[in-house]
């Protein structure tokens, strides 16, 4: 157990932030860039295509409050694992002393088949992200797309400005949804990240007692 958070929740810690971050800040920037470029071209139309955001942030949040528990379990259980396969290979000469194979084999399957299960089901709700977030991206194209026609027929707006705006608006929705990706390498950094600092935060060992 301690080994599998001292190895593998400090890698998956650091392998998260290395990659969530530089993308966090790059699509946070792309956003503000392409939603400068959509004010100068249409007030109104850009309010509309806003309009996807709280939707966006809505359905991130209920994802992450649902999945959470299961990147949690996932971690807890994938150190379980690991323990017991460092445990039972260096000690499987007390194993077939004492006849544990038959019980070590059926607690490994037991938890093994709980990593499992908190495993699909974090990567389901991750896999769930990326195709509701362009649903609703596609949903403020359309919007658009109808506001767009109407300030055509009533001349305040250019054709080609309505096609300039259709570009910017498919860059504004990509930055959405790559922060959302972002947001599953989170998840699993904050899972790992409560092992390692639960780990850390334990009281030291008095040397000096035991020496006694």
């Amino acid at each position: 157990e301690i080994l599998s958070r001292v190895t593998n929740d400090v890698d998956t810690l650091q392998m998260s932030l290395n990659q969530s971050m530089t993308q966090l800040i790059t699509s946070v920037t792309t956003l503000f860039g392409v939603l400068f470029m959509m004010l100068s071209i249409n007030v109104w139309m850009t309010l509309v295509a806003l309009l996807v955001l709280p939707l966006s942030m809505l359905i991130i949040n209920q994802v992450m409050k649902r999945s959470q528990k299961y990147f949690q379990a996932q971690q807890e259980y994938l150190g379980k694992v690991n323990g017991q396969i460092e445990e039972n290979f260096g000690g499987h000469q007390v194993v077939k002393v004492f006849n544990k194979e038959q019980a070590v084999v059926d607690e490994f399957e037991k938890d093994n088949q709980k990593l499992y299960e908190s495993g699909w089901k974090s990567q389901f709700f991750s896999g769930m992200m990326m195709p509701i977030m362009q649903f609703v991206g596609n949903l403020g194209y359309v919007m658009v797309a109808f506001l767009g026609g109407f300030f055509a027929i009533k001349g305040s707006i250019q054709v080609g400005d309505i096609q300039s705006f259709f570009q910017y608006i498919r860059n504004f929705t990509q930055p959405i949804q790559q922060i959302a990706q972002v947001t599953n390498l989170l998840q699993s950094s904050a899972a790992a990240s409560e092992r390692v600092f639960e780990f850390l935060d334990e009281p030291e060992e008095d040397q000096n007692q035991e020496s006694r």
